[in-house]
């Protein structure tokens, strides 16, 4: 009911103009290609490339500058949003961690993994990361339709799922549309979710 709520009068184009303003981390994990996520992830968001920090960045001075009023922009084409492909818990620059980091600033974390055997320990295993270090986890992804006839991620997993994201392989042009428009309404809706329960702050 609650979901329906949300989802009702939603348009494509009012579900584009939410993801706007909202930000976060996506985080691929083992076996994921970062650079086909991070162009995937282009067209999820409107046009915006999410930025890749360097390996040895500060975690610290970058989410200042994706979340500042006035920010040094890394690049004019991206957004908010950022692609950490760096192990989450170890140290970088001066000795901060990604984990440290996003539970600071409270930035919601998107976990894509890779449809392959073992996804699902290591999906529940980033989770448990998240929540001990009190990220607020967006939701679990994967890049590709994940062969698991006997296993509902969305019922099963205990995370929140969000879905696949759209591959080339769709069948056509409409099919790689709707699948983006369906990811950008959980995503929308999951915010939602994390706001309510003020994990995140109203971006509005």
């Amino acid at each position: 009911m609650l979901e329906a709520t949300a989802y009702s009068g939603m348009s494509q184009g009012t579900t584009r103009e939410k993801l706007d303003v909202i930000s976060g981390a996506i985080h691929p994990l083992h076996g994921v290609d970062s650079q086909t996520v991070a162009e995937v992830m282009t067209a999820v968001l409107g046009g915006w490339s999410p930025f890749r920090p360097e390996a040895d960045a500060d975690p610290f001075q970058v989410l200042q500058q994706l979340t500042s009023d006035t920010p040094v922009a890394p690049s004019p084409v991206c957004g908010s949003w950022l692609l950490a492909t760096t192990d989450l818990a170890a140290h970088h620059g001066p000795g901060a961690s990604w984990c440290a980091a996003l539970a600071a600033f409270r930035c919601p974390l998107l976990l894509v993994v890779a449809p392959q055997a073992g996804w699902e320990g290591q999906a529940r295993a980033y989770g448990a990361l998240a929540q001990q270090s009190r990220i607020p986890l967006l939701g679990v992804t994967s890049h590709g339709e994940l062969h698991a006839p006997h296993f509902n991620p969305a019922l099963e997993l205990g995370l929140p799922w969000l879905g696949h994201l759209p591959t080339g392989d769709m069948p056509t042009a409409q099919a790689w549309q709707d699948q983006l428009w369906r990811l950008r309404e959980r995503l929308w809706f999951r915010w939602w979710q994390l706001c309510r329960t003020e994990q995140v702050e109203v971006p509005y």
